[in-house]
């Protein structure tokens, strides 16, 4: 046959089906329905079925069949400019014609349930291509494959035959694949060098766009390797039929770059992701890469105006989601569809990578939710992990680099294994010198106080082992200094100006460290709410109990918050000697603090001391002076005199006073024993509220006066006016207890 011609059309599946064969040329010799013999043909066509198929040229030679023996062997296939359409409609099918069924003559001796073996000698394409047009994506989604050449040989279905390929084609424009090698049909087994370069990942951006709050900007995938793909035989086993495989070659994912929805705002990027070494198995399941190497990347971590974090709403909420979109039906045309295959549970998938390298990172954070907004920026981050695997027992080594804003050196070091069953942690990471003058508007908003310089400095060490976590976080402020005070409504009623004096020592700096520990598998257990619980302890401690959070440095406890005298005495006990040396020793370490003194005095206990202290001076001062007459103000110090001694002056003292005494039958003064002249003398002295409070005054001066010898200075040093406190009356000081003492407050 020569300048054949054919026009067929198809109404049968919907969508009208028109096809034009020109330019048919066609050899037949040979043909005998007995089998006595093979039959030889040649054929040569156009094809072109507008929209789905175009083949310009397209030709069989040497070709031979034999009816008998159901084989059909051609020496040649030529295929050249060939543009092949396939649609994915919106329900999610994909639809394809078929030809009509060609039913072959069967010979009279030939069985006809055996299969035809079909053997192709040699293939070759020239300029093919396909167009795929998805529907089910809104707007419609097309790629291409474009000049693809294809080499084959030995094409056959008998199993066992061995086939070489080579193929090379584009994809979308800028794709570059290579694929080269042999392969077996029945069962499968190929053996195949694969090349890809520049394929970009923005064409698959619409197929996860609805479900992410990024758009992928740009970003091209290279490989490079092996591939090796088996069909185990149909033995009956329970793995028989399965598909394994095998790639090990590189990977590379360069100049990727993806945008914030909301604001266009970069969001994730780098110039190169690359896998190395990739040793990538199917059933059984593994990964194994030598080196990946991360350089020159790029993430912004933003908090929202709302509070919420962008990293934490990259996948959208996910909603009901149409049928079409769960599952895709590849339909034939007569409706037959392939079900998709469930996936059991899989073991866990064995991973090794042998080294991480990262370079040149910047990570940029804003927070939006305070006002002023906040923004950080790590910079020149880099380092490596290595040795990291699923294996039990395995632990990497970690060691990044880096700067906070150019200024602050970080470093993270460990050891360290997230892909085993129960996770392993155990790193230390320090970040020095961070300007305190830009975390200002968060003590503006939570502490209520603009800062005015300062630098933080950060030491932590975090241990997970068996899902329990130990750690320590050590903070560190130098030269911590509040500015003015701003108006929030959430800033703390806590005293942070006294903490902050409190806490920091003679040099300007605060050392504090915070230690965590906890279950993970304890729902209510996070590390942020215990680090804040303890920091809030802190605040309370120091409203409730700065002297004992300042005893608890410096020694004294609780106990420097006052300081207690014998009762009616003016004069510091050596207890209350060695408690001011404690407190001035706090004082001058801590010299942002300011002490507040007052005096007390129990109405009690210090008016019947009072009384005593006063008969004491006055037996002092008599023996002091030779027997005169003593003066009521004379400091009292302890009385070193016998009983005789004690009596005598006692009497001389008894007779000056000026009240009424008991008297013998002739008006004379009678003499009395002295625990009765003692009582005589007491009880007609006169204590009122202010020889009280002379007396709390001259102790709380007692106490500045002491503290002033031991050098802290008296601009630190605030008398307070004196107060006549009953025991134990709380309202009344907030140190309770008796009140022949003086009681201290921090400022």
């Amino acid at each position: 046959i020569t300048g054949g011609a054919l026009r067929w059309r198809d109404e049968s599946h919907g969508e009208p089906f028109d096809a034009r064969v020109d330019g048919l040329a066609a050899k037949l010799s040979n043909v005998d329905s007995k089998g006595s013999a093979a039959s030889e043909f040649d054929l040569a066509f156009s094809l072109d079925a507008e929209p789905w198929v175009k083949l310009k040229a397209f030709s069989v030679k040497d070709g031979r069949f034999d009816l008998a023996k159901r084989e059909l062997r051609i020496g040649e296939v030529a295929a050249r400019d060939v543009m092949l359409l396939i649609r994915r409609a919106a329900d999610g099918s994909i639809l394809f014609v078929e030809p009509p069924s060609l039913r072959a003559v069967e010979a009279s001796q030939a069985d006809a349930s055996k299969p035809w073996k079909l053997t192709l000698a040699k293939y070759r394409g020239e300029n093919l291509g396909l167009r795929f047009e998805d529907s089910l994506i809104s707007p419609l989604v097309v790629h291409t494959i474009a000049g693809m050449e294809v080499d084959a040989e030995n094409l056959s279905t008998e199993p066992g035959t061995t086939a070489r390929i080579a193929t090379r084609f584009r994809i979308n424009t800028r794709g570059e694949v290579e694929i080269g090698g042999s392969f077996t049909l029945f069962p499968l087994d190929s053996e195949l060098k694969v090349a890809v370069k520049t394929l970009q990942l923005t064409p698959l951006q619409p197929y996860f766009t609805d479900q992410l709050n990024v758009v992928l900007s740009r970003g091209q995938v290279s490989l490079s390797g092996d591939l090796r793909m088996q069909q185990t035989p149909l033995t009956g086993a329970a793995d028989a039929g399965q598909l394994a495989g095998r790639f090990t070659g590189q990977v590379a994912v360069g100049d990727f770059a993806a945008v914030d929805k909301r604001d266009s705002s970069d969001f994730l990027k780098w110039k190169s992701l690359t896998f190395g070494n990739l040793d990538a198995r199917l059933n059984p399941n593994s990964l194994s890469i030598g080196e990946v190497g991360l350089a020159q990347f790029f993430a912004r971590v933003v908090i929202d105006p709302q509070g919420k974090l962008n990293l934490s709403q990259i996948v959208r909420e996910s909603a009901p989601a149409d049928d079409a979109r769960q599952a895709t039906a590849v339909v034939s045309a007569q409706g037959k569809a392939v079900a998709p295959v469930a996936s059991g549970d899989r073991p866990a998938l064995p991973i090794k990578v042998g080294k991480i390298n990262l370079r040149g990172g910047d990570i940029k954070f804003t927070d939006n939710f305070i006002k002023p907004n906040y923004s950080a920026d790590l910079k020149k981050i880099g380092g490596t992990i290595s040795g990291l695997s699923s294996a039990d027992g395995s632990l990497a080594s970690l060691d990044l680099r880096g700067s906070y804003d150019d200024i602050a050196p970080l470093t993270i070091a460990g050891q360290l294994n997230p892909l085993i069953a129960d996770p392993f942690l155990d790193i230390k990471a320090d970040v020095k010198g961070i300007e305190l003058t830009a975390l200002s508007p968060y003590s503006s908003k939570y502490a209520g106080y603009a800062i005015d310089k300062g630098k933080l400095s950060l030491f932590v060490k975090y241990k997970i082992e068996r899902k329990q976590l130990t750690a320590e976080n050590r903070i560190f402020l130098d030269q911590l200094t509040f500015g003015e005070a701003v108006d929030s409504p959430e800033a703390t009623k806590l005293p942070v100006t006294l903490a902050v004096a409190l806490l920091k020592n003679s040099q300007g700096e605060i050392d504090i460290n915070l230690p965590v520990a906890g279950s993970l598998d304890d729902p209510e257990f996070s590390i942020g709410g215990v680090l804040g619980e303890l920091i809030g302890n802190l605040l309370v401690k120091v409203v409730t109990s700065p002297f004992a959070l300042l005893g608890s440095v410096f020694g004294g406890g609780e106990e420097l918050s006052n300081v207690a005298f014998d009762s009616g005495r003016a004069s510091l006990t050596a207890s209350a000697k060695q408690r001011l040396e404690a407190l001035a020793k706090a004082l001058l370490a801590r010299p942002a603090l300011k002490l507040e003194i007052t005096g007390q005095a129990d109405p009690d206990s210090d008016r019947e001391g009072l009384k005593r202290a006063r008969l004491d001076g006055k037996l002092r001062a008599l023996k002091r002076e030779g027997g005169k007459k003593g003066d009521d103000d004379v400091v009292v110090e302890t009385m070193e005199m016998d009983s005789e001694e004690y009596a005598q002056l006692l009497e001389r003292v008894y007779s000056d006073q000026d009240f009424e005494k008991p008297r013998n039958l002739l008006g004379i003064a009678k003499r009395l024993p002295v625990e009765e002249m003692e009582a005589l003398v007491l009880a007609n002295t006169r204590v009122d509220e202010q020889d009280l409070r002379d007396l709390a005054e001259r102790r709380a001066k007692a106490v500045r006066d002491r503290l002033l010898a031991d050098k802290v200075p008296a601009q630190r040093l605030f008398l307070h006016p004196a107060e006549i406190v009953k025991a134990d009356d709380k309202s009344a000081s907030p140190v309770p207890g008796k009140g022949n003492r003086v009681v201290f407050s921090l400022q």
